[in-house]
């Protein structure tokens, strides 16, 4: 997941982060073995740290991107998560 300013630029922040995904190797998944994923202006704690893509407190937009896609995703049978707005 990749996230970019309203004029489609990188968000610059503190982490220097920009994006998440595979390369990431400091995720943190749930108990159940599921991946939240955080976008926002406010960090959302310590704890969730890791899982946080920094955003301007304006709008912004995030992007998946599959390299190399399976065939889910080639075939168009493959759905992105939901995105929950809190």
């Amino acid at each position: 997941m990749a996230l970019y300013t309203a004029e489609h630029f990188f968000h610059p922040n503190d982490l220097k982060r920009y994006s998440l995904g595979t390369k990431n190797k400091s995720l943190t998944c749930n108990a159940d073995g599921s991946l939240t994923l955080y976008a926002g202006a406010k960090n959302p704690g310590k704890d969730k740290e890791s899982n946080w893509l920094p955003a301007p407190d304006g709008a912004f937009s995030l992007y998946i991107r599959a390299y190399w896609g399976k065939e889910g995703i080639l075939d168009g049978s493959w759905q992105p998560p939901k995105i929950e707005v809190k």
